[in-house]
């Protein structure tokens, strides 16, 4: 047996009526950017910071593209919360394309998605054990769900009358 709880409503659905939904957030990260904001050549598990991500969000993964390929052999990156490789383990920048996820990534919408309750950051950590990078350019790409209540229009006497 079903129980109609909708109040007799079929003309707006509360999925698309003040409703949070998935969204994505992108940075591109420059290597040479990076280098300048530091003030010295970056050593190898540097950890930048790339995407702000507020109180109370979920967190369906990320993943990178690499648009601008690091000239300096070796160098691959790790994208995650802390430092760590959440989402994208040991992905190599010295040529273009999407990067792999890794062997302890994690694609976008996948299982294990995380639900961050105070802000925090996405970042990439550089891991390289040759020669410094001097100018890759990554665009990292992270999606997201807004999980704090979202007030809905006031009560008025109307409603009751």
């Amino acid at each position: 047996m079903a129980y109609d709880l909708t109040n007799g409503s079929t003309t707006n659905h509360m999925s698309r009526t003040y409703a949070n939904v998935p969204y994505t957030v992108e940075k591109v990260v420059s290597i040479a950017d990076a280098i300048a904001v530091k003030g010295s050549a970056l050593v190898t598990t540097d950890v930048l910071e790339v995407i702000p991500v507020p109180a109370n969000t979920l967190v369906h993964g990320a993943v990178a593209y690499v648009s601008g390929a690091e000239t300096s052999s070796g160098v691959t990156v790790d994208i995650g919360f802390a430092g760590g490789d959440t989402f994208i383990d040991g992905g190599d920048i010295t040529s273009t394309g999407w990067l792999d996820k890794g062997t302890s990534g994690l694609l976008p919408f996948g299982a294990s998605s995380t639900i961050v309750t105070a802000a925090d950051t996405i970042d990439m950590e550089i891991i390289f054990a040759g020669s410094a990078p001097v100018d890759g350019v990554i665009r990292v790409v992270a999606f997201m769900t807004d999980l704090a209540e979202i007030p809905g229009p006031a009560e008025v006497a109307r409603d009751f009358a």
